[in-house]
């Protein structure tokens, strides 16, 4: 059933699906030009390197992997446009649980280096959750109405 509350959690669910296919689609085709495109100096002999440091090709790979990971998490946000009741389980987990854990890691990692985009990043994910948190709760009694 369409309602006011469930089109709040269906923006929420829209915006967070292009957030994800667009960070995971551009590090994951080319870490290189994600960092071109979030203003990261990246060194271009450091970066011809990486193939030669096992401990870092293997970073680097596992990383696009998890980039590519992130993109089909953004393709799944389709699901719940169609069904937000039927999807809230995704939701919670793609939409709350991972923003959080992943803002949490951008402002610990940020203590270390405190980078612009992962302070953008951390501040992104934060907002996704809560916002996607606040949607859930909106919708709860939709949800408990339509079992």
């Amino acid at each position: 059933m369409r309602s006011k509350k469930t089109n709040f959690l269906q923006t929420i669910v829209l915006c967070s699906g292009i957030v994800y296919i667009s960070i995971g689609s551009l590090f994951a085709l080319s870490p290189h030009l994600f960092g071109n495109v979030f203003f990261l100096e990246i060194n271009e002999d450091w970066f011809m390197e990486i193939p030669k440091d096992s401990f870092m090709f293997a970073s680097i790979t596992l990383a696009r992997a998890l980039a590519a990971l992130l993109f089909t998490i953004g393709l799944a946000m389709v699901l719940p446009l169609f069904d937000p009741v039927k999807y809230r389980a995704l939701v919670y987990f793609t939409n709350v649980l991972f923003p959080f854990i992943s803002s949490i890691i951008f402002i610990k990692s940020s203590f270390t280096n405190p980078l612009p985009v992962l302070i953008g990043f951390s501040v992104i994910f934060m907002l996704i959750g809560a916002f996607a948190f606040i949607a859930l709760m909106v919708t709860r009694d939709v949800a408990k109405t339509e079992e």
